[in-house]
């Protein structure tokens, strides 16, 4: 019994590195975790900016150095961070060679399927958790929380549209958060 015919293909598909750490790098900064510290974080240095303005009004010049040393130390550190993350996602792309073989993918309305030379996977749609558009390229598909599926949005053969794949995975009862 051959399998019925795939109702959308998403063909060769890979994963620059640069495009890696984009996607990955946006998800990160969506977290509602990154939201919080870089809240807590942008708080302090503002704090201590509007502690050395007034320092600045009230005395002529700045009467306490280690205010605006800290204050430095901070932005230095948000700005630290934020490339240490990329530096990160970068090598993590380096160690996902998965990323770096082309996989075709077939969609219809009971599963995905994937191949590429490094096999086969087939799973049906209540197997897949959440999907996430980080718009307007990607679509990440998670069967599980900590590892997902990459599918370029570009790499759809027409006659079919992006837009069709998004209403098939919504279709399915899969979630899909827009990034």
């Amino acid at each position: 019994m051959t399998p019925p015919a795939p109702l959308l293909l998403v063909s060769h598909v890979t994963m620059t590195a640069d495009e890696f750490v984009a996607v990955n790098f946006r998800l990160w900064r969506k977290r509602p975790r990154t939201k919080l510290n870089h809240g807590l974080l942008g708080l302090a240095l503002l704090l201590l900016g509007i502690s050395v303005a007034l320092d600045v009004v009230r005395t002529g010049y700045v009467s306490n150095w280690s205010t605006v040393a800290v204050l430095a130390v901070g932005v230095l550190y948000g700005l630290f961070r934020m490339q240490l993350v990329r530096y990160q996602l970068r090598r993590g792309y380096v160690k996902n060679t998965a990323l770096h073989i082309p996989v075709d993918f077939s969609f219809d309305a009971e599963m995905l399927r994937s191949q590429s030379t490094d096999g086969c996977f087939e799973a049906r749609w209540h197997t897949v958790r959440r999907a996430v558009w980080v718009r307007p390229d990607w679509l990440l598909l998670y069967p599980t929380e900590v590892a997902c599926y990459y599918v370029d949005l570009r790499r759809v053969q027409t006659p079919n549209t992006p837009e069709q794949l998004l209403s098939l995975v919504r279709h399915a009862g899969v979630p899909v958060v827009e990034v």
